[in-house]
């Protein structure tokens, strides 16, 4: 049974399992947390292990006053759940402050059938923010964010969960957390507009480190990647660590206005950037992809669809100043993907799209594909190095293919032609004939204009 005591302008709550001493009171943690907020106090939790089922902060426990919790030593104090729909939750009271608290959900059974379940939720709410803590262990998400809640999670370890963060329906900064061993997603930022469609967003995933996302829920892409946004516009993910996930280090789908920037993107066994837009209507209107490192992966960045195949458009997307290498041809097994096989291109793309000053080592497949089949237009390619790939530049040729613009771009040591014509046949990208356009004189050939470029 803990302890509290009120002193001065905070309440402190002990895990003795018989009474501290002196003015010393028995309760329960939630009957502490009432305290305290009806008190305007700072509940503070002292170190050592307080056993709880589901904790509530919301307008009817507390005088419905905000709440302001954390841990007299960062770490050291840790709410361990017992059972319920959640270990902790905030509704509906703005201003929420937690820090330096251990949230251990002992991968015990979440009540919560629902997709939005977690160890610790935030709904309703603005101004909430959760510093410097622990979320380890839980059978759903570790940290929910939704029904239009706005605040910060910073600076938290969060493990051992199926998804490390989940913001749906709301805005959140994930800032400087450390997301590791999820057997799904590390952060997914999800909008589910009452009309369908997308929706503007606005979070922002900066300076996180992510590691170790596995897919046990199964699927083509939905799970197994570090950072996924579905439906989501104006998301920002710049300057995060990704390493060693099942699908994509960073997955935008249907959400455009994105920022890509400055990621560093270890060992994805699909594709380490993926943007795209899978089904009809919901479509990916403008995104910068750039100044990201990316090595070891099926596939460098990707940009596709195009509305031809029961899909959306993805389009209007900026690509520029990456560095990739390690590109290589990886086996992915997973039932219904198709083909088994990665295409190992450094930087592939679609519709409306510009590339610029990329740097491409060590493809096992194309240093840069523009355009797949008829689905390829207004596609400008200036300023790239593909150095040491087995094939530089491949341009679509396809009979409806768009225009494609290939200006002043070096193509060195590729082994099976430097600027070439490339077709896909459902499985493999390959090169059509033997012309090679690298060193050939200012030239419109079809579709594909040629400019200035070298190839050795």
């Amino acid at each position: 049974m803990p302890y509290y005591k009120r002193e001065s302008e905070v309440l402190v709550l002990s895990a003795a399992t018989s009474s501290p001493g002196t003015g010393w009171v028995s309760t329960t943690v939630q009957n502490a947390m009432n305290y305290a907020r009806t008190n305007g106090l700072t509940l503070v939790l002292l170190s050592g292990i307080f056993s709880t089922g589901a904790l509530t902060v919301d307008t009817a426990t507390g005088g419905g006053q905000k709440f302001t919790m954390r841990a007299a030593v960062a770490g050291a104090a840790t709410l361990r759940f017992t059972g319920g729909s959640y270990l902790f939750q905030v509704n509906g009271i703005n201003d929420v402050s937690v820090s330096g608290v251990v949230f251990d959900g002992q991968n015990a059974a979440i009540s919560d059938g629902s997709n939005q379940a977690g160890l610790v939720r935030f709904q309703n709410c603005t101004g909430f923010q959760l510093a410097g803590c622990r979320v380890t262990a839980s059978t759903k998400t570790g940290v929910v964010a939704l029904t239009g809640a706005q605040g910060m999670i910073a600076d938290c370890a969060i493990d051992t969960c199926s998804v490390g963060v989940l913001v749906y329906n709301s805005r959140v900064d994930v800032v400087r957390n450390r997301i590791t061993t999820c057997s799904n997603n590390g952060v997914y930022v999800w909008r589910e507009p009452a009309g369908g469609g997308v929706e503007y967003d606005g979070s922002t995933i900066i300076d996180n480190r992510i590691d170790d996302i596995d897919t046990a829920g199964g699927g083509t892409g939905q799970n197994g990647n570090g950072i996924v946004v579905y439906r989501a516009v104006g998301v920002k993910a710049a300057g995060n660590t990704i390493s060693n996930v099942q699908y994509s280090c960073i997955r935008f789908n249907a959400s455009g206005a994105a920022q890509i920037t400055g990621n560093h993107c270890i060992s994805a066994r699909e594709c380490s950037v993926f943007v795209e837009a899978t089904a009809p209507g919901l479509n990916l209107d403008g995104a910068v992809v750039s100044d990201n490192i990316i090595e070891q992966a099926g596939d460098g960045i990707k940009v596709v669809n195009l509305g031809l195949y029961s899909d959306g458009i993805a389009r209007r997307i900026a690509i520029s100043s990456n560095h990739i290498r390690g590109i290589t041809k990886n086996t992915i097994n997973d039932p219904g993907y198709s083909p088994t096989v990665s295409n190992a291109c450094g930087i592939q793309v679609e519709g409306l799209c510009v590339l610029t000053g990329n740097m491409i080592e060590d493809a096992a497949g194309f240093g840069i594909v523009l355009g797949t089949n008829e689905a390829t237009y207004d596609l400008l390619a200036t300023g790239n190095l593909v150095h040491a790939s087995v094939t530089g530049i491949g341009c679509s040729n396809n009979a409806s293919a768009g225009r494609i613009s290939v200006v002043g771009n070096v193509v060195s040591g590729a082994t099976d032609g430097s600027i070439v014509p490339v077709a896909f046949n459902g499985a493999n990208f390959y090169r059509v004939g033997s012309t090679d356009v690298a060193n050939t004189a200012d030239s419109q050939l079809g579709n594909v204009y040629v400019g200035n470029n070298r190839g050795y």
